[in-house]
């Protein structure tokens, strides 16, 4: 459709080798009509009979409002849809009464003076191409699409100029209300999205108060089983330890549950740090298969650690990374039946030419079906119902071990096959960092810190 609006090169050729005809003062030119005296129409003259009639045509079916000035400005001719956008002109009328009553403006509303349109541009030699113009007549207000040709001869005199106009109104009021829609839209889908993360933030806000609600009177209960034991413990039967017991275990439940809370809504809110040390990954994470191995002998499950190196000294969030491999080690005891093995590898890797360490989190349970697998991360995602009924649980856990992961520059992925069992891997960067907490004071607080950890991750394992 471009050429439809922009004057052809073989028109303008044409236009240039017959400009000579086209300004003929008469229509019906003697030079085409004269018989001479033999009574027979000359050859050339019948040329030039012939190359009118197709420029004629060629003008006529012109799609858009086309017209041809000669160099003295005086309009020579026009097609029909010329003559039906402007019904009032008539050939051989010089350009400047052609436009007598006519206003133009630009888009802005922006007076166009006469010498400026492009008509008068094109009779000065200048080429003018898809200028909107407001063109304001008798009538109406037409925006069009003007596209100016000037035509020189073989001298490089100007002879011709050819117009063309496209009414663009109707097409650019329909995009101008368009666009003028999306704005409304897009504004409507901002309000909505403002309106979503108020929500969002007032729900973060309202868990926050929640889980600090909670945690107190957690507190007061751990406090008074350890305060009953201390105190009452020998006058204690077997059924009453087995009662605080479970009112321990499902505190610390709770616990859990509200930690897990804290931390996400912290993490969404953007306030939960990370707090790296150069630690021996090696030993921590030992350290912290082993912690849960009478958990483990408790469902009949066996632990082992091996690794590949026997010290490698990286920067590690450590109470974060224990949350991390207790929540996968807790799943893999939950999930996985008597009997089973759980394996805890450490090994180095390099990927994408970056030095890390691989940890990784086998059993050989059930495993996970394929389509469940993407859930899992998710949050509140649980793989298997009658898993949950089993070995209840959140589904929150493993959102936040990702999150925790990728918060240490580190990821996770999964490997599962029904039948076989379960691979968590994760990948952290293996580069020391510059310490932000004294180390000492770390050593003094790691040990204190696991035993209670890992009490709290392993709460929702039941055992036989």
């Amino acid at each position: 459709m471009k050429n439809s609006y922009v004057v052809k090169d073989d028109l303008i050729e044409l236009l240039r080798l017959n400009s000579k005809n086209l300004n003929s003062q008469d229509e019906d030119s003697q030079n085409i009509e004269r018989i001479n005296g033999s009574g027979q129409i000359t050859k050339k003259e019948r040329q030039i009979k012939s190359q009118k009639e197709l420029i004629t045509t060629i003008i006529e079916n012109i799609s858009e409002a086309f017209a041809i000035y000669n160099k003295q400005g005086e309009l020579i001719t026009m097609n029909a849809v010329a003559k039906e956008l402007y019904p009032e002109k008539m050939a051989r009328e010089k350009v400047y009464s052609v436009y007598e009553g006519y206003e133009y403006f630009d888009l802005d509303g922006n007076v166009i003076p006469f010498e400026d349109n492009p008509t008068q541009k094109a009779l000065r030699g200048e080429w003018v191409k898809n200028a909107v113009i407001v063109i304001k007549t008798p009538k109406k207000n037409q925006i069009t699409e003007i596209n100016a040709s000037p035509i020189f001869d073989e001298h490089n005199q100007l002879i011709l100029v050819a117009v063309l106009h496209r009414d663009i109104t109707e097409s650019l009021q329909n995009h101008i209300l368009i666009k003028k829609q999306q704005e409304e839209m897009l504004q409507k889908e901002k309000e909505k999205r403002e309106a979503l993360l108020k929500v969002i933030e007032m729900k973060d806000d309202f868990l926050s108060l929640i889980s600090h609600e909670f945690k107190t009177p957690l507190a007061v209960i751990n406090s008074a089983i350890q305060a009953m034991e201390l105190l009452c413990g020998q006058e204690l039967s077997y059924k009453a330890k087995d009662y605080l017991n479970k009112i321990r275990q499902n505190a610390n439940r709770q616990l859990k549950l509200v930690n897990n809370l804290l931390d996400i809504t912290r993490m969404d809110a953007g306030h939960l740090t990370i707090d790296k040390v150069n630690r021996d990954i090696i030993a921590l994470t030992q350290s912290i298969t082993e912690s849960i191995k009478i958990f483990a002998e408790q469902k009949g499950i066996e632990i082992s650690f091996c690794s590949s190196i026997n010290e490698k000294i990286m920067g590690i969030d450590e109470e974060k990374y224990e949350r991390i491999l207790l929540n996968l080690l807790s799943n893999a005891v939950k999930y996985t039946p008597k009997g089973s093995l759980v394996k805890v590898i450490v090994s180095p890797a390099v990927v994408n030419k970056k030095h890390q360490i691989c940890i990784q989190v086998k059993d050989n349970g059930r495993g996970i079906p394929d389509d469940k697998q993407s859930l899992i991360f998710e949050r509140f995602g649980q793989a298997d119902n009658s898993l949950a009924r089993q070995a209840e649980g959140t589904g929150i856990g493993l959102y936040l071990v990702k999150m925790l992961v990728e918060k240490m520059d580190g990821e996770i992925t999964l490997e599962s096959k029904e039948g076989v069992g379960s691979t968590f891997t994760v990948l952290l960067p293996a580069k020391r960092v510059k310490e932000s907490v004294k180390k000492q004071m770390i050593d003094i607080m790691v040990d204190d810190r696991l035993i209670k950890a890992t009490a709290i991750e392993f709460s929702d394992v039941y055992f036989s």
